[in-house]
């Protein structure tokens, strides 16, 4: 089930999973349409999914106070 974001009110759109697992070995996508890996199992993915989040939610941040 999708869930609104802080941003949405009413009507949420369609969200894939940003990751995936191909010939036995894991990725995750970019909103760029990036693929990130290979990782040799989904927690190591999870993990550095949840490091590449962070890291551009910080430039993000960082952009904003320039």
């Amino acid at each position: 089930m999708n869930k609104l974001r802080t941003s949405e009110n009413i009507t949420i759109p369609f969200r894939s999973e940003r990751f995936f697992c191909s010939n036995g070995v894991w990725y995750f996508e970019t909103r760029g349409g990036n693929h990130k890996g290979p990782y040799a199992d989904k927690q190591e993915m999870q993990a550095e999914l949840s490091l590449f989040i962070r890291e551009q939610q910080k430039m993000s941040r960082s952009l904003k106070q320039q």
